[in-house]
């Protein structure tokens, strides 16, 4: 008699931890996912955004734990679906918490610059644009902005270059060297050390007007919004924006003519944010590689 007893008690134990768990999931999975959304539709602010990611981290940990616990409850009450239930709870708590997790190392990993171009001595510029950047934080001026905008960007990069991920790049030390100040020079410095593969991209053979239209039809495919073009003069400026929060990043490119083909330059930068972990950099390196095989397809 005591037997059935004590079977239906580890039932109602292991049920009731997996609806703990469940509960702890849809929670994590709320904060996690939701704060992206919310900001891009203007019901959340950034710093509430990014303060319920983290929040969502530290439930996704609780609905790890808790849906070990179910699962090992489940085991001993011989719930076979609430025990494969709790295992698949326990992943999302894993990925609720993994998910910034990654997204904190990338953070740690890159300089916390937000301004790459693959011409920093004449980088494309933002004229069409430029009403629209009056009041954005991050300045549209390469290596500008305010004292204090400028004080803070060099002193983070200072900090990234000299510990951590950024100290282990064999160059760092001219970063150091090159950014006694913040200006152009120290910014390129920066990108030429740690996104080296961002160059501009040169093809022979290749006309200016052809060059022209397949940039453009790759700035439409890729969903950036056209604000300026002028087959003209090869210049191209867009907006691109991030996919979860929505963030708008400004992208210039120009095409030139040079002896025996075409120059292609691109500027992309975000509109606020110190760093752009890296957001930029890939942009311009996925933009130019697509669209060198495009050239050379023609």
């Amino acid at each position: 008699m005591i037997q059935p007893v004590a079977s239906k008690r580890s039932q109602m134990t292991a049920f009731w931890l997996s609806v703990i768990t469940l509960a702890l999931a849809l929670l994590a999975a709320g904060l996690t996912i939701l704060p992206g959304p919310l900001y891009r539709a203007h019901w959340l602010s950034l710093g509430g955004a990014f303060q319920s990611i983290r929040d969502g981290a530290y439930v996704g940990i609780l609905t790890l734990v808790f849906g070990i616990i179910s699962a090992i409850a489940s085991v001993y009450a011989h719930r076979t679906k609430l025990l494969l239930g709790n295992v698949v709870l326990a992943l999302a708590g894993v990925f609720c918490f993994g998910v910034p997790f990654f997204w904190l190392l990338k953070a740690e990993s890159v300089p916390p610059i937000h301004d790459i171009t693959t011409d920093p001595l004449h980088p494309p510029a933002f004229t069409a644009l430029m009403p629209r950047l009056k009041h954005v934080p991050n300045s549209p001026v390469y290596g500008g902005g305010n004292a204090q905008a400028r004080r803070v960007e060099r002193e983070s990069v200072m900090a990234f270059a000299t510990r951590g991920h950024g100290r282990i790049n064999p160059h760092a030390a001219q970063v150091v060297q090159s950014c006694a100040h913040w200006d152009a020079r120290c910014l390129f410095t920066v990108q030429e050390v740690y996104y080296p593969m961002v160059r501009p991209l040169i093809v022979n053979g290749e006309t200016r007007s052809d060059a022209y239209d397949k940039a453009l039809a790759l700035v439409r495919k890729r969903g950036w919004r056209v604000a300026f073009a002028s087959p003209g003069t090869g210049r191209i400026e867009a907006v691109a924006r991030t996919a979860w929060f929505g963030f708008k990043d400004d992208v210039a490119i120009r095409i030139e003519k040079v002896p025996g083909g075409v120059r292609i330059d691109m500027r992309s930068e975000s509109r606020i944010g110190l760093s752009d972990i890296g957001h930029n950099a890939s942009r311009v390196e996925h933009f130019m590689r697509q669209l060198k095989a495009r050239l050379r397809s023609s």
